[in-house]
Formats: structure tokens, C-alpha cells, sequence
């Protein structure tokens, strides 16, 4: 069974359209997405998935540029509460195996540590400027909407525009992105922000989510959104 797409990039086709990006486009998302209340919302920077002594590393999966990944999601939080809007963090946190679910079955090496209620791998990273008053939201799949609190919290803020960053490219942050975009929020992936650890399936996902779920934003394009105060603020 062929798994090409009906429209090439190039296709004229009206459908070619959502594979297509262009300085049009992202300026009309951009300033779609800066109509709304937007706040920063920054998927499972924790220890496990990131750090170098982590479960993760100890799979075999690690973060390409750690130290630039939390410096480019610092200067967003920067720019955040420079504008005055919201930050929230997520954290996968697991009490169990039965927490874990079925992946603890797809990828064993989840099913007995890693990411543990009360552990340092279930932490956020040290060197993340992380305060006491922004929201933390913990989640036990891989999207932050998933059974959490997440939905409430950004209806009752008022928020329309969602700018997110962390990891993993192509399981949280897309699962997060998508159940997103399933609740008409406007969402900006911050490019240098996000990080996977599989390079093909991170371009893939950053390639698919630029379709209708997201648009793709540079930190310097994202920055400059959040820094803006919202009117009458």
C-alpha cells in the first residue's frame, strides 16, 4: 500500500497548501497567534529524559545540546514573564508500573524506574528558571492534556495561544500540540526549543506538525510574541 501524498509541495492542488510553508503564511499565523492571550507552555524538562545520568541516557536516548536547549527555553520564560503571561511546566510522573501502562510493555526500560513520583529523575533540570508562581501541571501520558489539569488551567487564564518547547519533539510535545490544536488553541513550536532524540523522527514531526496543528517559529519570533504585553494588562 502506497504511503505517498496525493499533493506534491509543488502541487497546485488545493490541498498542497497544508504541506506548504511560506513568509506569508507563517506571518499570518504569527500574527493570528498574537491576538490571543498567549502563555508558555514547556513539556517534561526533567532529569530522566534529559539529563546525561538520566534513564533516558541510560537507553540510550539523549538530548543532542542540552546546554543550548536550556538556554534557548530560558530566554523564552525571560520573555514570558516580561510580557506578563502565563508559564507552565509539565512533568511526566508515574507512583507505578500500572502508571506506566502499556508502555512499560513497549519500552521495558520504563517499567520498574525512571520518572518516579518523589525521584530526582522526576525533577526539572537544574539551571531552568523555574518560580514558585508558575503552574506545573504533572501527566501520566504523553500528552499534557491527557487526564491533567492542563485543559482548566488555560480555559480559566483565558488563554488562545500556546507557545511550546521541551521534549520529546515527537511524542510529548506532538501528542501535547495536537490534543492542542483538537481545542482550537493557536500553537507556535519553537524550533531551537524543542529537542528529540532520534534526528529523523524529530524533523519528521516538526515537518508534520507545520501542516494545520502548529506553525514552526524561531525563539527570536517566539520571544518577541510573549515579551508583548496583551492589552489592558
Amino acid at each position: 500500500m502506497s504511503t505517498s501524498s496525493p499533493f506534491s509541495a509543488s502541487s497546485g492542488a488545493p490541498g498542497a497548501a497544508v504541506h506548504r510553508d511560506s513568509a506569508e503564511r507563517r506571518r499570518t499565523r504569527i500574527e493570528e497567534a498574537r491576538s490571543r492571550t498567549p502563555a508558555l507552555l514547556l513539556i517534561d524538562l526533567q532529569n530522566d529524559y534529559c539529563h546525561p545520568e538520566g534513564v533516558f541516557a541510560g537507553a540510550g536516548f539523549t538530548v543532542p545540546d542540552l546546554t543550548g536547549l536550556v538556554a534557548a527555553v530560558n530566554a523564552l520564560v525571560a520573555a514570558t514573564r516580561a510580557g506578563g503571561h502565563p508559564v507552565v511546566w509539565t512533568t511526566t510522573v508515574w507512583a507505578d508500573r500500572a502508571d506506566v501502562g502499556l508502555l512499560a510493555h513497549r519500552s521495558p526500560f520504563l517499567a520498574d524506574t525512571g520518572l518516579r513520583r518523589g525521584s530526582w529523575g522526576a525533577q526539572l533540570l537544574d539551571g531552568l528558571d523555574v518560580r514558585e508562581d508558575d503552574a506545573i501541571v504533572e501527566k501520566r501520558r504523553f500528552s499534557a492534556f491527557h487526564e491533567t489539569s492542563l485543559d482548566d488551567l488555560v480555559r480559566d487564564a483565558g488563554i488562545g495561544t500556546l507557545v511550546v518547547g521541551g521534549v520529546r519533539t515527537d511524542f510529548c510535545v506532538e501528542s501535547t500540540v495536537r490534543d492542542a490544536f483538537f481545542r482550537d488553541q493557536d500553537v507556535l513550536v519553537v524550533t531551537d526549543a524543542v529537542a528529540g532524540f532520534v534526528p529523523e523522527l524529530h524533523e519528521h514531526s516538526l515537518q508534520l506538525m507545520n501542516t494545520v496543528f502548529a506553525q514552526l517559529v524561531s525563539g527570536a519570533e517566539a520571544a518577541e510574541l510573549l515579551s508583548t504585553r496583551s492589552p489592558g494588562a
